[in-house]
Parts: structure tokens; C-alpha cells; sequence
């Protein structure tokens, strides 16, 4: 008998440790703060359109206010990371000089979300001119992280843009 107690113990501490981690799961499943996937989503939206709202009227001030203070981008035609909104919003303002946004449409293939971070993929479709060129528009996919800060608004933390392969 003596023999079975310890793995009767084993499975007791087994199972009480799948519990734990089915039961945290499932706290992180929704927003820390009571909100749905389904809010998190229409807010990162939100946030997205507020982005490309920016972009097309040329505001690199507003196109950074979606950071985080210490957010970052990781360009993909440069070495490096632009860190800080400061930084970021520099960044944003020479890539306005070089070109005019007439069109952006952001779309988020998925989102997942756990407590206050999230995790985005997406596709992008930005139709821009460089000085008095044609338009030419241009499509690309996206990882972005996401923090909701203590004010509950979500804003970037990290942001991977990848142009897609010329036709």
C-alpha cells in the first residue's frame, strides 16, 4: 500500500497543476479588465484606422501617439530599431517628406489577446506618391504588439512591417 500513495500524491499534484494552468488560461483569455476579445479587437480597430487616418493627412505627431512611450518599429529597409514615440514620430516625418499617403486600408487576419497584451497580424493596402509620379499602390503584412497602458487605451508596443515582393 505504502508504494501507491506516492503515486496517488504524483497525480494529485499533477492534476492540481493542470487545473492551475487551465484556470489562468482561461483568466488570460479575456482582458484583465473585464473587456472581451470582441472589445479588444473594435479598440485595436479603432486604433488602426486612427493610424491610417494619420498617415493620409501626413501627421507624424499623430501617427506616433500610437505608441507606447517605448514602443518601437522595426523597419524593414534599414538596420536597427526606431525606439520611443520621439524617435518614432522623427521617423514618420522624413518617411512623409518622401512620399504622400492617398490611401491606407489596415486589415487584421488575427488577434489574440492575453490580459493587458495583445498580438496582431494583418495586411496592409497603401496607395502613395512620390513627388509627381503616379500613384503606385502598395500591399504588405504586419506583427504588432500591443500593451493596454494603465488609462486602458491600447497603443503599440512593437510594430514589424514587411513589404510584400514587387508582381
Amino acid at each position: 500500500m505504502a508504494r501507491h500513495r506516492p503515486l496517488r500524491m504524483r497525480r494529485t499534484r499533477y492534476s492540481l497543476l493542470v487545473a492551475s494552468i487551465v484556470a489562468s488560461a482561461c483568466a488570460h483569455s479575456r482582458g484583465a479588465r473585464g473587456t472581451s476579445d470582441a472589445d479588444v479587437h473594435a479598440a485595436i480597430a479603432a486604433v488602426n484606422a486612427e493610424f491610417a487616418r494619420a498617415l493620409v493627412a501626413g501627421d507624424a505627431r499623430a501617427m506616433a501617439a500610437v505608441f507606447t512611450e517605448d514602443g518601437e518599429v522595426i523597419p524593414a529597409m534599414q538596420r536597427g530599431f526606431v525606439s520611443g514615440r520621439t524617435q518614432i514620430e522623427a521617423y514618420n516625418a522624413s518617411r512623409l517628406k518622401a512620399s504622400r499617403y492617398l490611401d491606407v486600408v489596415i486589415t487584421t487576419v488575427h488577434l489574440g489577446v492575453s490580459g493587458d497584451v495583445a498580438w496582431e497580424t494583418g495586411t496592409s493596402r497603401v496607395t502613395m506618391q512620390h513627388g509627381r509620379s503616379a500613384p503606385v499602390t502598395v500591399t504588405g503584412r504586419y506583427l504588432a504588439v500591443w500593451e493596454r497602458e494603465s488609462d486602458g487605451r491600447w497603443r503599440i508596443r512593437a510594430d514589424l512591417p514587411i513589404a510584400d515582393p514587387a508582381p
